[in-house]
């Protein structure tokens, strides 16, 4: 009978630990992270009696968690491609708006300040005519410095999220170290703790791309992008952020081996962190430069028309806008590596706004070349300019100035350029005075050579000072002239008389009352006819001015500084769209990848309903069995009275 009531009892233990583990797993049908627990229950060891082998009841062996560690690395690995898409798009989607918003007003005061422009043309001795050309371009500045600060602002709030988010992922893996430690002690057998552990990768995996490598006892390792670890079983590697190189807001990743410190450079970390940086500097910064590029476009084309004409003074027009490699318009176009061994500090230089591709190269020294690598791996040499051997000019519209006062450059020394950086900040009006806009015009052309020249200044009172159209003549250095190598000059009227002659230094000719500054790049005798009358009510140069928004100025001669905005939105808009197509075709892997450890791990509140009551009928069984064997026995010691 003994037999009976330990089979019962075993029975009875037995359903108990299933009834158990059934409604822990219904209590916690709505927990998140909780694995679906399950009693592995086996027969006990039979014993021999009389010739048979008897059974002698059943035990719970084991309690166990339902987990597929293929099914939670493909939910890591989806969760990790969704968090990228998802912030890919939301970031995107910001800056979209940035410019759907605050963006409008640029093209909107660009056709303001034009009109304006020709309205001045249409009476260009208006005083209050011109006033509201400065307004109008007033507005246009501050039309971009609106923008361009948003922009400043979306880098700001990207590298401050990836701070923030670097901050928790230490908070997780010093966690994670902590609970391999613990599970070390526990020998792996807290099933609540295994659970938090693998609810700590998962949201692991929101941040970064990790690769669990599992150990004994229920310990596991992280590697963040399958190139750095970031948990070595008890023990954190902590992530860092480091000043980019050469770009300092371009911020990097590091890894602190308590040795030493590595940076992640260019390394795919994924998740978060790989979708905040790749906004930045494949979408964030390629816009401020293309919005740079354009702002340079406007000060150049105004510059160099506001300079073809006079002003109500009767002078040359000043410049409108801020020089486009003045202080203020070129902050921020070069960087040097930290990792340079020389020190040789740069200065970018725009020669042919036409040129520019509002892009960012690498510039590398071999120890005999400068190379120039842009973004797409394509390569160049930059050409030293003969006339002046620290400078070094580029097909890509832009010169390099190398100052060496700090130290001549070393092989494998590198700098980054980005010609148009910041620029849009920079666009700045230089003239409040109505009457210096320059509506009037003047002629100035070659008429034989190869050379160039434009007017610097006149002098009206000049006794001399030419009237109607004279032609002038130069000779760069010319072998004849006394002493020889001196460069010559001379006017004539149209009657070919000479009204005046002389030598020149330098490339600036100075005679009767008018300077002019002949191209660097004339190298033989050249001509240029000139009339520099001037008339109150000429408005030739307005004209040319207003024609500028229609004008190819960028891009090679195929784009309009309209067509350049428009460009930047479009991009943007694109960019947008396809991180949107991207966020839900992630989010449907993601959705099969939790659907799998759903069916796997998740609880099922009809089938524990189910066990609920089948380990209920047992275990009331298992208490009958006992209850029959008491009666049995009472009644074998009954018989025997």
């Amino acid at each position: 009978m003994s037999d009976l009531m330990n089979i019962g009892r075993s029975g009875v233990m037995a359903t108990r630990k299933q009834l158990q583990v059934t409604s822990n797993n219904i209590a916690n049908a709505g927990t998140a992270g909780y694995s679906r627990q399950v009693a592995e229950q086996r027969t006990s060891q039979s014993l021999f009696i009389a010739g048979d082998f008897a059974g002698t009841g059943t035990y719970v062996a084991d309690v166990s968690r339902v987990y597929n560690s293929y099914a939670a690395r493909e939910l890591h690995l989806s969760e990790s491609q969704l968090s990228y898409a998802k912030t890919s798009y939301i970031k995107a989607d910001e800056l979209n708006q940035v410019f759907s918003v605050s963006g409008d007003a640029i093209p909107d005061s660009l056709n303001n300040a034009f009109n304006a422009i020709n309205n001045m043309a249409d009476i260009p001795n208006d005083l209050s005519a011109r006033d509201n050309v400065l307004v109008a371009l007033g507005q246009l500045s501050g039309s971009f410095d609106t923008v361009a600060e948003s922009l400043t602002s979306q880098l700001r709030q990207t590298n401050e999220q990836v701070i923030t988010t670097v901050d928790r992922v230490n908070a997780i893996t010093k966690e994670l170290a902590d609970i391999n430690s613990q599970l070390q002690k526990v020998g792996g057998e807290d099933l609540q703790l295994l659970d938090y552990q693998n609810q700590l990768i998962t949201e692991l995996s929101d941040y970064t791309q990790v690769n669990v490598i599992e150990q004994e006892l229920g310990v596991k390792s992280i590697m963040m992008g399958g190139t750095a670890m970031l948990v070595s079983g008890p023990n954190q590697l902590e992530l860092g952020i480091t000043d980019g190189d050469p770009v300092r807001h371009e911020l990097r990743y590091t890894i602190d081996t308590g040795n030493q410190k590595i940076t992640l450079d260019g390394r795919d970390v994924g998740g978060q962190l790989q979708a905040l940086t790749d906004y930045r500097d494949n979408v964030l910064l390629p816009a401020e430069r293309d919005l740079g590029k354009m702002a340079i476009g406007i000060a150049d084309a105004m510059n160099r028309t506001q300079a073809n004409g006079f002003d109500l003074y009767g002078n040359v027009g000043q410049q409108v806008f801020a020089d486009i490699n003045a202080p203020e318009m070129s902050i921020g176009r070069s960087a040097s590596s930290g990792n340079n061994a020389g020190g040789t500090q740069t200065s970018v230089f725009i020669d042919d706004v036409d040129k520019l591709t509002g892009g960012k190269y690498t510039m590398s020294f071999d120890g005999a070349n400068y190379q120039l690598t842009d973004e797409f791996g394509v390569s160049s040499t930059l050409v030293q300019d003969p006339s002046n051997p620290t400078r070094y000019s580029s097909a890509e519209g832009f010169s390099v100035v190398m100052d060496t006062s700090g130290g001549a450059p070393v092989a494998g020394d590198k700098w980054a350029l980005m010609p148009t950086a910041n620029a849009a900040k920079g666009l700045n009006l230089k003239i409040e005075d109505p009457k210096l806009l320059a509506a009037a015009g003047y002629s100035l052309e070659t008429s034989a050579g190869d050379g160039e020249a434009s007017l610097v200044s006149v002098d009206r009172t000049h006794a001399n000072f030419p009237s109607g159209e004279v032609s002038l003549s130069v000779t760069p250095n010319d072998p004849l002239s006394v002493p020889p190598g001196q460069n010559t000059y001379q006017v004539t009227d149209p009657d070919g008389t000479v009204l005046d002659n002389g030598v020149y230094t330098g490339n600036t000719v100075s005679a009767m009352g008018f300077e002019v500054q002949i191209d660097n790049n004339t190298t033989a005798s050249s001509g240029f006819t000139m009339n520099l009358d001037f008339a109150v009510g000429d408005n030739a140069n307005a004209v040319e001015m207003g024609k500028i928004p229609n004008i190819k100025l960028l891009d090679g001669g195929k784009s309009t500084l309209i067509d350049t905005f428009q460009g930047v939105i479009t991009e943007v808009g694109s960019q947008a769209a396809a991180a949107e197509v991207g966020m839900n075709s992630a989010q449907a892997v993601y959705s099969q990848a939790q659907n799998r450890v759903e069916s796997e791990s998740g609880v099922n509140l009809d089938e524990e309903a189910a066990n609920l009551l089948r380990f209920q009928q047992a275990f009331q069984a298992s208490a009958r069995i006992m209850t029959v064997a008491k009666e049995t026995f009472d009644t074998l010691f009954t018989s025997l009275r």
